[in-house]
């Protein structure tokens, strides 16, 4: 759940393409992300100080109806709004990735929305869903949103790529000054913490599994 709540790389090819010329996408990137840790640290605290025990599928618990009528009634607007209007968005936002990079509208179509929309509802029974979502975030947003973009990122900087790109990661001031030699360095660092990180949840599926 962490690593997905944090996997906005996904989205933000697709939000520079659509953002105003004026828009500071470093200071919206780096803000959206700080403001949405703070939040989820305050109310993942304030959640387990109020009810300390829930099932694994919290949500579930909420919409059963245990815990009140509004309760189960916020839940089931937040699983509406939240988490199934949600889906479609990624949808588009991931074909219009596919259609970006040259991808016909109907391969781009297939694999963004009728492929994974047909695999889930046949694996919709019981705990496989979990099991799916589970691991397939663990494994799949873990390559896409971490592991390939720091890879790639090292790759640009092995063949001379000098091009800071539309998002200065490290401000314009320590942009202009640090070396190739020295961002090499730092996306190492990145890509050391991403795969122990991603090592824990992974252990972390097993044990729970």
């Amino acid at each position: 759940v962490i690593l997905f709540n944090f996997a906005l790389v996904i989205s933000i090819a697709s939000w520079l393409y659509e953002k105003e010329p004026h828009v500071d996408a470093r200071q919206v990137i780096v803000g959206s992300t700080v403001l949405s840790a703070i939040l989820y640290v305050l109310l993942g605290v304030l959640g387990a100080m109020s009810i300390p025990h829930v099932s694994e599928n919290m949500l579930e618990t909420f919409m059963s109806g245990v815990y009140g009528v509004s309760m189960q009634w916020t839940a089931s607007i937040f699983a509406l709004f939240i988490v199934g209007l949600g889906i479609p968005l990624l949808c588009v936002l991931c074909r219009l990735n596919l259609t970006g990079s040259g991808l016909p509208h109907s391969q781009a179509n297939w694999m963004a929305v009728y492929m994974p929309f047909g695999i889930s509802w046949l694996l919709y029974r019981g705990d496989l869903v979990t099991s799916l979502l589970s691991w397939g975030g663990v494994i799949f947003t873990s390559l896409i949103a971490f592991v390939f973009p720091l890879l790639l990122a090292l790759q640009s900087l092995r063949i001379g790529q000098s091009d800071p790109g539309t998002i200065l990661v490290y401000g314009k001031r320590l942009a202009e000054t640090m070396s190739n030699e020295g961002e090499q360095k730092a996306l190492y660092v990145l890509l050391a913490l991403s795969l122990i990180f991603i090592g824990a949840a992974i252990v972390g599926n097993v044990l729970d599994g």
